[in-house]
This record gives C-alpha cells, structure tokens and sequence, in this order.
C-alpha cells in the first residue's frame, strides 16, 4: 500500500488537494494491484475482492498466477517477461481470473506499468473486468454462425454484387456450388470467372437492361434468364434483388437471391 500511497501523494501535493487515498483507491470500478520481485501480491484494492473472491489483505503474499486460469498463466508468464525485458509499457494482455467464492471465471483486461520509473521492481497493473464485452462478442459469434449455417442450407444463392456487366460478386452463399455448379471462391470478385459470363449470351442484354431499369426506378427487379451450369447444360433461374445506395444516391452493391427453377441432380 505504502507504494501505491507515496506515488498517489505526490501527485495530490503537486495539486494541492490531500483525499482519502484508500477510499479513492477502493471506490474504483476495477482492480488495482501491486506486484513485488517475487511476483507475489503486495497489495489490491477492494475491487480486487470481486474477481477474484479474496479479501486483499488474504491474497498478500500469494503468487499472482495462482488467481489466473490455467490455461492462461503461461500466456501472463510471457508478458510479464516481455515487461521486464522493454523499456516501454506492453500492450494489455487478456486473460482470465477465477473467483473461487462462485467458481465464476472473468475476462480480464491487465495493464501493467512500473511504480517508479528507473525501477523494474515493484509493478502496479489495473484489471478491468470485460467479461460483459466477452459475452456479447460470443452471443453475436453464435449468431453470425447460426445465421449463416441457415442462409447457406437455402437451395438458392444469396448474393451480393457490384453493378457492372460482370456482376462482379463480392459475396454468395453456399448455393453458388447447387446453382452453378462453382465454389463461391471461384466467384468472388472474379478469381477465376464472373458470374455475368455465365448468362446465356441471348440474355446478358435483357438482365442488364431490366436490371437498370429497376435501379432507377428506386424498385426491385424479379426477372428470369437462362444460366450455364458448370456441368455444360443450360438452367433456368429466378432472380430477385435490388440496389442499394449510399446518402449520396450513389449504387453501393445489388443484393439479392437467385432460384434455379430446374429441377437438379
């Protein structure tokens, strides 16, 4: 504490104010901490209580990595090492705390400094507990996944693309490979052919006509053309999709979703 304190007071002297330090210290939002030579626990501020589930004055004198998940000690190893060998502050390093009252485990958030400039001994760090922002990366992760494995089980290809005569893909669905017979890495952007040189050649002309014609309508456009598929036999699709624009008007992509209405092997 008297590191932490002696550090605090100066800056206070220098403007002209004296506080409670420890009730400062202790209304904090996230952890504060103090690592000795040892890497034991010299001092925590009571929020450290919440992470971790131990009083501060339990957890003096206790080796830091005891309180890290596991799996995440070699990591915290690392970046201590990686400390004490730069001159300059590392980046935070993430990593996980275990609360032995609940057996919950925190995402945490560790930026550690050195307390005195020309010394590597002792390092304070700051813990921020982002197990929130975790959960709602992972929420929105299973969403995305769960969201995509659907749109790929649709029998058709959804897509989106540019409005040129190729129409250059910047995205399909799985249903590109049941639809034409190619992977959408084939597709995309062009990497080896583009979805506009598989029209029918009597209905490039039509598509991109009625296309057009839609766009500037500020409408949708349903229309059916012939496809050559990958397999050399021509198909029949139905496609339905639209513009979309930037505030200025101008056409950022067309999206949309193209049937095939063949009945295929």
């Amino acid at each position: 504490m008297s590191y932490l304190k002696d550090l605090l007071s100066s800056w206070f002297r220098h403007h002209g104010t004296s506080p409670n330090l420890k009730a400062i210290i202790n209304s904090l939002e996230n952890a504060v901490i103090i690592i000795g030579k040892d890497n034991t626990l010299q001092y925590a501020n009571s929020y450290w209580t919440h992470l971790s589930g131990h009083l501060p004055h339990e957890s003096q004198h206790t080796v830091f990595s005891e309180f890290i998940h596991p799996e995440d000690r070699v990591l915290w190893l690392t970046h201590l090492q990686k400390f004490y060998q730069s001159s300059e502050t590392p980046n935070p390093v993430w990593l996980r705390l275990i609360n032995d009252n609940d057996d919950k485990v925190y995402w945490c958030e560790i930026r550690v400094q050195r307390l005195y400039p020309n010394s590597p001994y002792p390092l304070s760090a700051t813990i921020f507990d982002i197990t929130p922002q975790i959960r709602s990366d992972q929420v929105k992760e299973a969403h995305y996944r769960s969201l995509k494995s659907q749109i790929n089980r649709i029998p058709a290809m959804l897509y989106r693309s540019r409005n040129d005569l190729n129409w250059t893909m910047e995205y399909v669905s799985d249903g590109c490979n049941t639809l034409t017979g190619y992977a959408p890495k084939q597709m995309i952007n062009n990497a080896e052919l583009s979805y506009g040189s598989l029209i029918h050649e009597d209905d490039r002309e039509s598509v991109w006509r009625n296309v057009q014609k839609a766009i500037q309508s500020d409408k949708c456009f349903e229309i059916t053309y012939r496809l050559q598929h990958a397999r050399g036999e021509t198909i029949k699709v139905y496609e339905k999709g639209c513009a979309i624009f930037s505030e200025s008007g101008s056409i950022l992509a067309i999206e949309g979703i193209i049937f095939t209405l063949n009945e295929l092997p």
